[in-house]
């Protein structure tokens, strides 16, 4: 009797490690914003998420994989004049938001690109950091690749930037994945 509790003792133990270790599953969150607006955003599996609200009154979600290889932050706004759901809206604003990172980068220019969301409209651009290029070790918390841009709907946007060592890995992927599926307002029932 004793070797039949030791092994069910064992594979008890087993099964809680095992369970405890693995990845977190997908999940979906749901941010409100400004004037009782809900958005809904799908962590992927295994993803670290964190919200929260600054001094000036905007929602921002942060996301990123397990090992940091990714990091993504989306900050919520209004778009009272529907500005930004115009491709040069976008870019008009895109152009004065990320200036910054054009100075620093090997692009030396913003290489607009389309979201194609699922619900609403988005642009972006990806920056390399030049300072970084070639260096076999990056320093800690510091990426080579910048994805930044923008996705507007109905009176909203979400303003993104994605920081990464390379837009092929599939945290890259799956973290514009999000972007391009999740990240839009639910709707809400009429009373």
């Amino acid at each position: 009797m004793r070797p039949t509790l030791l092994l069910r003792l064992v594979a008890f133990t087993f099964l809680v490690s095992l369970a405890a270790s693995a990845k977190e599953p997908a999940r979906e969150e749901t941010l409100l914003l400004f004037q009782q607006r809900r958005v809904s955003v799908s962590v992927p599996e295994g993803f670290i998420y964190s919200s929260g609200k600054d001094e000036r009154g905007i929602i921002t979600a942060k996301l990123s994989d397990p090992k940091e290889r990714i990091t993504l932050q989306i900050s919520f706004l209004p778009d009272t004049d529907g500005d930004i759901a115009t491709s040069r809206g976008r870019k008009e604003f895109m152009a004065k938001t990320f200036q910054l990172y054009v100075d620093g980068s090997v692009e030396q220019a913003m290489q607009f690109e389309e979201l194609e969301p699922r619900t609403g409209h988005g642009t972006f651009c990806v920056f390399t950091d030049a300072s970084l290029v070639g260096k076999s070790k990056l320093p800690p918390g510091e990426f080579l690749n910048s994805t930044t841009g923008i996705k507007a709907w109905g009176g909203c946007m979400a303003v993104f930037t994605l920081l990464s060592n390379g837009t092929t890995s599939d945290e890259y992927r799956a973290a514009m994945k999000l972007l391009r599926e999740s990240v839009y307002e639910k709707p809400t029932p009429l009373l």
